[in-house]
């Protein structure tokens, strides 16, 4: 009798909640999946919008708004009263941002509203572009989608791929916050008439753009900084007299796969040093000439060594041209070494500037392929 009333009771609770007094028909809603942001002369913001459009008598699948604002709040509340039905902002893909604005040292003020706002996507990806935010927004998609959905996967690929960095809204407001790294964002731009993933965007501790990353510097990047899951790919011309190959077509291509790292930082002459050994598998996938890799294993793996230290250390170089660390230095400069590193806190970019830095890799060749 008990279990029968408990039944009873639990439908006739069901029935009361079934929420069906209220419905919201998706074709009425106006979701958010990209907004853009770039900086006019007169520090006002365009802000731009790219919403799908779901009903059924609609030509085009997708909706681009741009308006002028002081702020990104005020632009969406401008925007709200554009729409043809709710507005729903909680599921931006992707926030893109201009370079006129990166340029800007109050980057984190312009971002306010995505940590502040509980209803803001923290999870958006956030990309530089080199270029016209509209120009991107704008760009032919007839052949491949809506705005929203292609450029979120076209930027998961590109990291996929290890061609870009991938930075979500919260990681950029940690990174901004965090005296011992500076930001890094993918970087996108039109080439023709296709949008492409050109490659990084590296950022002063402001929050301001100093640089960009071609997609090998990139690579490189993602591997210093020990990103795990997909391999690291490269492509690198070896000096022909390091192999002794007669060809000048002495191209190697390869996969980084397993790789340990041992990070020794140290604090001598009033500045610190830090020595970065990586050992790496890799698994060779293209090979543009002769070598008997049975009997010289060992000089090629060399050659390619010389290689990869003489690319990391012109990255590494241009970090410290710039006084910014994307790799991440300024962790292990505060874990070993907290009294100097106080020291250098407000300024570490310029401490990293002054710092010695040596990479060391070590390359094991694990597999050639199939071909003999």
């Amino acid at each position: 009798m008990k279990r029968r009333l408990a039944v009873l009771l639990t439908l006739i609770l069901m029935l009361l909640a079934s929420g069906c007094g209220r419905r919201m028909y998706l074709e009425n809603r106006q979701i958010i999946l990209i907004t853009g942001a770039e900086l006019k002369d007169d520090n006002r913001l365009t802000v731009y919008t790219s919403t799908p459009v779901f009903s059924v008598e609609a030509k085009q699948k997708y909706n681009i708004s741009k308006i002028t604002a002081g702020t990104l709040r005020q632009a969406r509340a401008r925007i709200d009263t554009m729409s043809t039905g709710p507005l729903a902002s909680g599921k931006i893909q992707t926030m893109l941002l201009g370079k006129s604005l990166l340029r800007h040292s109050d980057i984190l003020r312009y971002l306010d509203v995505f940590m502040r706002d509980p209803k803001s996507e923290i999870n958006a990806n956030v990309v530089a572009v080199d270029g016209s935010v509209k120009d991107i927004l704008n760009a032919n998609m007839a052949d491949k989608g809506r705005p929203g959905v292609v450029i979120k996967e076209q930027t998961e690929a590109a990291y996929s791929s290890r061609a870009a960095v991938k930075t979500i809204m919260q990681e950029f407001h940690q990174q901004l916050l965090d005296p011992r790294r500076t930001p890094a964002l993918a970087e996108m731009k039109l080439k023709g008439k296709e949008i492409v993933i050109s490659g990084t965007a590296l950022l002063s501790k402001k929050g301001t753009y100093v640089a960009s990353l071609n997609n090998e510097e990139s690579t490189l990047l993602l591997l210093l900084q020990q990103k795990k899951g997909q391999p690291f790919p490269f492509t690198f011309h070896l000096p022909p007299q390091k192999i002794n190959a007669v060809e000048p077509m002495t191209f190697i291509s390869f996969e980084i796969g397993r790789t340990k790292y041992n990070i020794k930082t140290r604090h001598e002459n009033n500045r610190f040093t830090f020595d970065i050994r990586m050992k790496t598998e890799i698994n060779i996938t293209e090979r543009l000439f002769q070598f008997d890799l049975e009997r010289n294993k060992k000089q090629l793996e060399q050659a390619i060594e010389q290689e990869m230290k003489k690319k990391c250390d012109a990255l590494m170089g241009k970090f410290q041209k710039h006084q910014i660390d994307p790799v991440g230095l300024g962790v292990y400069a505060k874990a070993y070494h907290f009294d100097k590193w106080r020291a250098v806190e407000k300024d570490w970019g310029k401490a990293l500037a002054e710092a010695k830095i040596r990479i060391m890799p070590e390359v094991v060749i694990q597999s050639a392929g199939v071909a003999k």
